[in-house]
């Protein structure tokens, strides 16, 4: 089951733009669904790229994604997300609609045995230098309830069942890569 789940990641050039929260929100770092009536507004992030190149993966650290990912996730009718419609502020007179997910399927799943992680003085997880999941939390969870979820204990870690890997990587997105819990740390977003 370790390897049945990946980390999902921005990747590619310093072109390609993280994004900002361009008002304020609240709700978003919760596991409950968010009432949303207009499209939340997003911005380039810091540093902001001379020349933005906007692809299907951007990240708030949320993931938020283009229109063809966000159709493609919808056909698969996944427990606890909600595809939030996002207006993103690229230009002054160029703002473009993407897709923030709002994950509020979230599992207490670390295995604290097996893991190497840091803690905060309270005992909320700092970091992670290597993740473990516990496999008998995530057996008793129907498959269908778990393809997408957030790690309750590091709610900014959001993992994807193989099954929706495959299914967003048969659209060769741009902008985002997956990477194997197993492979997976807090500084694998500065690998290649």
């Amino acid at each position: 089951m370790q390897t049945d789940y990946f980390v999902i990641m921005r990747a590619g050039p310093s072109s390609y733009p993280l994004l900002a929260w361009d008002e304020y929100r609240v709700g978003f770092v919760r596991p409950a669904p968010v009432n949303v009536t207009a499209p939340v507004q997003l911005r380039l992030g810091a540093p902001v790229p001379r020349t933005p190149v906007m692809v299907d993966y951007h990240s708030l650290p949320e993931p938020v994604v283009s229109e063809r990912i966000k159709n493609s996730l919808a056909l698969l009718d996944l427990f606890g997300l909600q595809l939030v419609p996002a207006d993103v502020k690229v230009k002054q007179d160029d703002v473009r609609r993407y897709w923030l997910l709002h994950v509020f399927n979230w599992i207490a799943c670390i295995n604290l045995q097996h893991s190497a992680c840091t803690f905060y003085p309270d005992g909320d997880v700092l970091g992670i230098d290597r993740l473990v999941l516990d496999e008998e939390v995530l057996q008793d969870i129907p498959l269908e309830r778990r393809r997408v979820f957030v790690l309750e204990e590091s709610p900014s870690v959001y993992l994807f069942h193989h099954s929706v890997v495959e299914h967003i990587l048969a659209l060769q997105p741009e902008g985002l890569r997956f990477i194997r819990v197993d492979q997976w740390n807090d500084s694998a977003g500065f690998r290649s």
